[in-house]
């Protein structure tokens, strides 16, 4: 890989991450520890946090998390 193709990669890793902080807060703010498989938060691809997020953001207001998780 040349240097062009580093620095893109390196700037690719550190936007996926500050992505997936961002995810795992906003999460987080909303009573979720775990995702949909039991998996922490921290383990989790980003798709799957995205997943998570999209549940969380969809749920009827009046259910808690462990209403709508199981």
């Amino acid at each position: 890989m040349n240097k062009k193709g580093a620095i893109y990669m390196a700037e690719l890793i550190k936007r996926i991450e500050q992505r997936k902080t961002l995810l795992i807060e906003a999460l987080l703010a909303n009573g979720v520890y775990k995702t949909s498989d039991e998996r922490h938060l921290y383990d989790a691809p980003l798709k799957v946090l995205e997943d998570e997020y999209k549940i969380v953001i969809n749920r009827p207001n009046n259910e808690t998390p462990s209403e709508w998780m199981t």
